[in-house]
């Protein structure tokens, strides 16, 4: 949940979310944390209606890089800061 969040894991949360509804026009697409992080790895790429630029993914890789990971959405706890290890380990598997 937002409220949950230390203010670098709430920036970064806000940030994906602004790129859902843009993308989108959805507050947490279904599968956005997956969509973002790979273009961490592969760089710019469309998603949904948003080209997501050099800019987006420098932007990304920062706010993680600040708080220290990337954030999941759960049903039951909406938003949730993942350490960055356990994140790597969850998407190596997923992507």
């Amino acid at each position: 949940m937002l409220s949950d969040l230390s203010p670098s894991e709430h920036a970064l949360a806000e940030y994906m979310s602004c790129l859902s509804e843009d993308a989108y026009q959805a507050g947490w697409m279904d599968g956005l944390e997956l969509a973002l992080w790979k273009a961490l790895a592969v760089g710019p790429y469309k998603y949904g209606r948003l080209l997501l630029t050099s800019e987006h993914v420098d932007r990304l890789r920062l706010l993680s890089a600040e708080c220290g990971g990337w954030i999941r959405f759960h049903d039951d706890a909406e938003e949730r800061f993942v350490p960055l290890s356990e994140w790597k380990a969850y998407a190596d598997g997923a992507l």
